[in-house]
């Protein structure tokens, strides 16, 4: 845990938050919420779901978080399709996706995202180097998040916009700026997918929290309801260590359903872009 920051904002921004949701059984579940990993002036409790959802949300009410506790939720024992790799998945979309052995799975109750000017989170986490530039920094974030837009394009470009403005919005210095790509049609694991990309150029000055150039991908498929599944990677750019581009790629196109049943597919709120149920 990361010390307490008085309610005004320090200067920061483009250092993840992470939140571990532990869900305790008691006549149902009680989610708690548990604050790490956090940047100053990041920290977010509230509602555990649908806190997942995809988009900005009104972070303006802050409270002090939760303690720690140490209690844990069950991590991935799903085979991965990628030899030699792990694999990260979602209680709460019933979506898994594999990861290579040098990147950090949490638990599948954890949420990683950003906070400033709205607040973009996604579960099924994983993080490349968590605890780089003194401990302070995610080299990579991945996750996922949903869509209520059944056209995968639409729901790629919409969720790449949505964390391209929060996680490039600064306080410290003049926001970032992004740029778009187009859409590329695919299939990912037998689904038609879209994938969408934001570059984000961060203005000065630039260090290892802060890097010149970061990216945003966001990768699209029906999920139920007329609604989209999405895989979200954020990556630091042209900086030492950082996620390949072949290696975010057979991340994204590893997105598949968990094989969850009704009793582990977490449902405790009506949640946007699912493969429960």
């Amino acid at each position: 845990m990361y010390p307490e920051h008085p309610l005004s904002k320090p200067p920061s921004s483009h250092r993840p938050l992470m939140i571990a949701l532990i869900a305790v059984s008691v006549l149902g579940l009680v989610a708690i919420l548990v604050v790490a990993a956090l940047t100053p002036a990041h920290t977010v409790t509230g509602t555990a779901l649908p806190a997942d959802q995809y988009g900005p949300q009104d972070t303006a009410t802050r409270a002090k978080p939760l303690p720690t506790t140490t209690a844990s939720a069950p991590r991935s024992t799903i085979a991965p399709l990628t030899p030699g790799w792990q694999t990260s998945y979602s209680i709460s979309r019933n979506a898994v996706y594999d990861v290579p052995q040098d990147w950090t799975v949490p638990t599948p109750t954890t949420i990683v995202g950003f906070e400033g000017g709205g607040r973009v989170v996604m579960s099924g986490a994983a993080e490349l180097s968590p605890k780089a530039c003194d401990g302070h920094h995610s080299k990579a974030i991945a996750g996922v998040t949903g869509s209520k837009l059944g056209d995968v394009s639409a729901a790629a470009k919409d969720v790449a916009c949505s964390w391209a403005t929060v996680a490039g919005a600064n306080d410290d210095r003049p926001n970032s700026t992004y740029t778009l790509s187009n859409v590329e049609t695919l299939t990912v694991q037998g689904k038609p997918a879209a994938h969408v990309t934001a570059t984000l150029a961060n203005p000065g000055p630039n260090d290892c929290s802060h890097p010149a150039t970061s990216i945003v991908h966001a990768v699209a498929v029906p999920g139920n309801n007329g609604q989209s599944v999405v895989m979200v990677l954020y990556a630091d750019q042209g900086t030492d260590g950082t996620a390949t581009d072949d290696t975010i790629r057979t991340m994204f196109t590893s997105l598949r359903p968990a094989g969850l049943d009704a009793a582990a597919c977490k449902q405790d709120n009506d949640i946007v872009g699912t493969w429960c149920g």
